[in-house]
């Protein structure tokens, strides 16, 4: 029996068609990619939930807005996704692409096994889309 469970959309030929159950580890994954899917505001009564990138949507990227980026990342995933551990969020910018990549490490407990996750997601900071790009799983 899956401990966490989830649904994603089910496409066909790049068109959504339904849902699809996903469960454990691509549910924390799911949960953490419309996290940082949805814009700082959008959700009624939770004024800080989501992505800060629009907040930096005309700015240069530097070092200050990078760490501002990872901490608010870091204050969304531990008040909105308590079963991550998180062990580290890294930022690398993309200038050349207007782009940034989110590299999250983290660890969560399923069926009483630790297991680390690395999860890549690139976010465009001029479209606020976020696409995974990699994960790995380590047990």
């Amino acid at each position: 029996m899956a401990v966490y469970n989830d649904i994603r959309t089910k496409y066909e030929n790049r068109v959504p068609v339904g849902y699809d159950s996903v469960t454990e580890l691509d549910a924390i994954n799911n949960s953490i990619k419309n996290l940082f899917t949805i814009e700082l505001g959008e959700v009624p009564g939770k004024p800080w939930l989501g992505n800060p990138i629009s907040l930096y949507l005309f700015d240069n990227i530097g070092f200050f807005q990078e760490r501002a980026i990872e901490t608010a990342l870091k204050n969304v995933l531990n008040k909105y996704e308590p079963r991550v551990n998180l062990i580290s969020i890294k930022i690398n910018k993309q200038e050349e692409y207007n782009s940034l990549s989110a590299i999250i490490n983290y660890s969560a407990f399923i069926h009483g096994t630790e297991v680390f996750q690395s999860l890549d997601l690139s976010m465009a900071h001029n479209t606020l889309t976020s696409v995974s790009t990699r994960t790995q799983t380590t047990y």
